[in-house]
């Protein structure tokens, strides 16, 4: 289901930017603010990137996650994620750290259990009924992030999920340990409420793969999925809005083993779910 165009590498002007934001004046702080570390709490679903690039343009190293960061509207902050590496995939990748939020809704996240990271928080929707938002970047040792979070819905579940969903990701192919292609897919999700997925894909040629999901109440997912020729795939999804199949949105990454991976959203096709949708789905067998 992939299709990905190969390109050249060029060569990119690499900048310490975690820490120039780390050092970013405090702005409108004279004025007072609306933001504090009570601003952010409760769990979020996060969505990462991540990559390490050589100075002659050359991807060493890419990295793509989602999953929850759970805050505990003082100090805390715990972290939750799947990845996808050049490595392995679906792997679960459990952090903690400290975190803190200035005045004007600019803050920061130091990770010390699980991994050394340092992450800067840009804040909007602060004060919203839904709950805050924010922008995330940073690095560690091999990466350099970026990515974005957004508060989950109370409780989830397999029927969160049931009807067609379109999505859109970016991505790399990589053949060992090497990135050869960069691309992106976009395509159809189907899901039935009761954990069969079958995905689409219709950009150039068209791929279809089957298989099941599973969905936590803290709106954390997986799927495995399995093409026409038996090559699997993982999924991992993490629910970021909606009270409903019909208004759900969420972060999603797929990935095949030494082949490819993508990062990307999927949101309810309008007017969906169906209730043809529903009946077809539930009849179908994994």
């Amino acid at each position: 289901m992939r299709h990905f165009k190969r390109i050249r590498a060029v060569p990119l002007l690499c900048l310490p930017l975690a820490p120039a934001l780390a050092q970013t004046p405090v702005i409108g702080a004279e004025g007072g603010g609306v933001c504090s570390s009570a601003t952010v709490k409760g769990t979020y679903a996060v969505s990462l990137s991540g990559r390490q690039v050589s100075s002659t343009g050359t991807f060493t190293n890419v990295f793509q996650a989602n999953g929850t960061a759970t805050f505990d509207g003082l100090s805390a902050v715990v972290l939750a994620l799947t990845s996808n590496t050049l490595q392995a995939v679906g792997t679960p990748l459990p952090m903690s750290g400290t975190y803190m939020v200035e005045a004007n809704c600019v803050g920061s996240i130091e990770i010390n259990s699980g991994g050394s990271a340092t992450f800067n928080l840009a804040i909007y929707n602060a004060g919203a009924s839904s709950g805050a938002s924010f922008a995330i970047a940073g690095s560690d040792a091999t990466y350099s992030y970026n990515g974005s979070a957004n508060t989950t819905p109370s409780n989830c579940n397999l029927a969160m999920l049931s009807g067609v969903y379109v999505f859109t990701s970016t991505g790399y192919g990589f053949s060992g340990a090497a990135v050869n292609e960069a691309g992106n897919i976009t395509g159809l999700l189907q899901f039935d409420g009761h954990g069969n997925v079958t995905a689409n894909a219709n950009v150039g040629s068209s791929s279809t793969v089957t298989g099941t999901y599973s969905m936590s109440s803290n709106c954390v997912g997986s799927a495995t999925l399995t093409d026409a020729n038996g090559k699997s795939s993982v999924m991992s999804l993490s629910v970021y809005s909606g009270n409903t199949a019909a208004s759900t949105d969420f972060y999603v990454t797929l990935a095949q083993s030494s082949k490819f991976m993508v990062i990307g959203t999927a949101h309810a096709v309008y007017g969906q779910p169906t209730a043809s949708l529903r009946r077809r789905g539930s009849g179908r067998k994994a």
